[in-house]
């Protein structure tokens, strides 16, 4: 009996540490940045406010920027940000950088930017 309910206890705190991932606006972050390292906007196409068209010149210079930095390690959302927008910090293998995120009333992407820390 004190093995199962040890075994509970460590369930549960096992589920307790693995709520404290990423929220969504990192998540999203985090899939912009992965696309955009891979040289293609259509995994985040969804994401995009309507009107917003982020054209194949931008997505290949975010790409030679991007993916020589190596895998994310981490995505981390940085307060206080300017009003209305979301601001990161980036963890590559390689590089640490800043992005900023802003969104629209519905929460899709409005502008996507990125600076070396």
């Amino acid at each position: 009996m004190k093995r199962l309910t040890l075994a509970i206890a460590v369930c549960a705190a096992l589920a307790l540490v693995s709520c404290g991932g990423e929220n969504r606006y990192e998540r999203l972050a985090d899939r912009i940045t992965r696309a955009m390292q891979n040289n293609s906007i259509a995994p985040v196409q969804n994401d995009l406010a309507k009107g917003i068209n982020i054209d194949r010149v931008r997505v290949a210079e975010a790409a030679d920027a991007l993916a020589p930095l190596g895998k994310i390690e981490s995505v981390k959302e940085v307060k206080p940000c300017e009003p209305g927008v979301h601001c990161f910090i980036v963890k590559f293998q390689k590089a640490t950088y800043r992005e900023k995120l802003r969104l629209d009333e519905n929460g899709k992407i409005v502008a996507w930017r990125y600076s070396p820390e």
